[in-house]
């Protein structure tokens, strides 16, 4: 028997329930009155021929242009991971804009809070379709969302979650399963009784909650499973970005001389991971299992070189894309769009950083 591929109209549907198409019309987007039966009908006959409204013809007759905005970081030589998330954001743009969608940018440098507040209050002044947000930080977000989301405007956090603000969706990695996953890594390779330094380069003016909590699950794993293992912890966190001052820090916390036979481990929890791989270069340290995060230009030669031992992915192009999508998603093709969607943790080595770069 042959079948028939082309799409399935809202005429057809009401010639076969012998009703209007305006009848139809209005069962699909329930408006106005029609009987029970005839509703029950039209439904029916709808599931039988597996009618899909043409979203793209709605969304040209309505003429209603759809505009993202999104605030996120600015990229530079410091914070590059904030780059691969616009490129992600970008891909998706490239997939849906014959919808007439337009997406607006946002940035600001990373640690600065009053230039994260000013750009967040511009981009709800213009009260955009939906919102896609690094909520760097939380004090502001917290301040500034909740009206925003109240007048029916969705939310995306791209990231960082901030919990208790009714967002439509987060997109990024679970930071406690991410921690423990990296203290898995470490605990393979240490001797019982080796020190293991967790190295957080963060800003003093906030946006600190998902490193902070990849320390938290880093150290949970080690609670739950240290048995007669004798780790010495020592957390070093470092407030400044500037090359020289870094490396005063790491020297003084970590120390340079006389490092011992015994391997020791240091964790970072972000993508500054570069920083001190160069740092261990320079000094020739190579008795550190070192791990941190993401993929970028900065982190590739240390992994090769194996400086950098582990690299957990983040996978910020994805988290941009997915971004972007579940907006559209929620938003056009009228989807339920899952609220938490976790990113999977991803190990890269030397050994299969090639696999990587080429996705």
């Amino acid at each position: 028997m042959e079948q028939n591929f082309s799409r399935v109209k809202i005429s057809d549907v009401a010639e076969r329930a012998g009703v209007s198409a305006g009848t139809v019309d209005r069962v699909i987007h329930n408006r106005g009155e029609v009987a029970a039966k005839t509703r029950e009908k039209i439904l029916k006959i709808i599931r039988e021929m597996n009618y899909e409204p043409d979203i793209l013809a709605s969304t040209l007759a309505s003429k209603k242009a759809l505009r993202f905005a999104v605030l996120i970081p600015e990229s530079d030589a410091m914070n590059p991971f904030w780059k691969t998330p616009l490129d992600g954001l970008q891909d998706a743009l490239n997939e849906i804009k014959h919808y007439g969608i337009t997406i607006e940018k946002h940035t600001f440098p990373y640690s600065d809070r009053q230039a994260y507040d000013r750009e967040l209050k511009s981009l709800i002044k213009y009260e955009p379709s939906g919102i896609i947000i690094a909520p760097v930080f939380t004090e502001q977000t917290t301040l500034h969302l909740p009206g925003i989301i109240s007048r029916g405007i969705p939310v995306v956090f791209l990231n960082t979650k901030i919990e208790n603000l009714n967002h439509t969706a987060f997109v990024g990695q679970d930071p406690i399963q991410s921690g423990m996953v990296a203290a898995r890594l470490m605990d393979f390779g240490l001797d019982v009784d080796a020190e293991i330094f967790i190295v957080n380069i963060i800003s003093d003016n906030g946006g600190n909650s998902h490193i902070l909590n990849r320390e938290a699950g880093f150290r949970q794993f080690f609670s739950d499973v240290n048995g007669n293992k004798r780790r010495i912890f020592h957390t070093i966190n470092i407030n400044s970005q500037v090359p020289d001052e870094l490396d005063l820090i790491l020297q003084q916390k970590i120390g340079i001389k006389n490092p011992g036979l015994c391997k020791k481990g240091i964790f970072v929890t972000n993508s500054k991971v570069f920083q001190v791989a160069l740092w261990l270069e320079k000094n020739r340290l190579n008795n550190y299992t070192l791990i941190g995060y993401d993929l970028l230009e900065q982190t590739q030669q240390f992994l090769r070189k194996g400086v950098i031992d582990f690299l957990i992915s983040q996978k910020p192009r994805e988290q941009g894309y997915k971004s972007i999508m579940a907006l559209f998603n929620h938003l056009v093709m009228k989807k339920q769009v899952i609220k938490d969607q976790y990113l999977p943790i991803d190990i890269i080595t030397k050994e299969n950083i090639d696999f990587y770069i080429n996705q």
